[in-house]
């Protein structure tokens, strides 16, 4: 052998995740998204964990900033509204509004399944508090 056949060798070594049953036993194991979220919304409820979240974004933040202090923050927010059919905020659009319809259109677009597993899970949890 040479040194690269040698090379070759150790990288498919470090690289070989096993077969395909392994694979399967393992994504078995993982937690399930639905179940997860179910718990997490009692838990949110019940004050054990915050319904507050938190992003670490300048250039975020500055097209937020930005947003509110040109008064564009409002129209921007009933752009997003429109886009996810209608959806009107109670108080009006303020930061945390806008960040949210962003980030609900975001996963429409780009995993509309995580969406509809959210929505199940939303339907089981209020189900279970009835």
């Amino acid at each position: 052998m040479t040194d690269t056949d040698d090379e070759l060798e150790e990288l498919r070594e470090k690289t070989d995740v096993g077969t395909r049953a392994q694979s399967e036993a393992s994504e078995e194991e993982s937690p399930d998204f639905e179940e997860t979220m179910v718990e997490l919304l009692a838990d949110v409820e019940d004050g054990g964990v915050s319904k507050t979240l938190s992003v670490r974004d300048a250039r975020l933040t500055a097209l937020v900033r930005a947003l509110e202090e040109t008064g564009e923050l409002a129209d921007t927010g009933a752009a997003l509204q429109g886009e996810l059919g209608g959806e009107t905020a109670v108080d009006g659009i303020d930061r945390s509004e806008l960040l949210r319809l962003a980030v609900r259109l975001g996963l429409q677009e780009a995993a509309p399944e995580v969406l509809d597993s959210a929505r199940d899970a939303l339907a089981r949890h209020a189900s279970e508090q009835l």
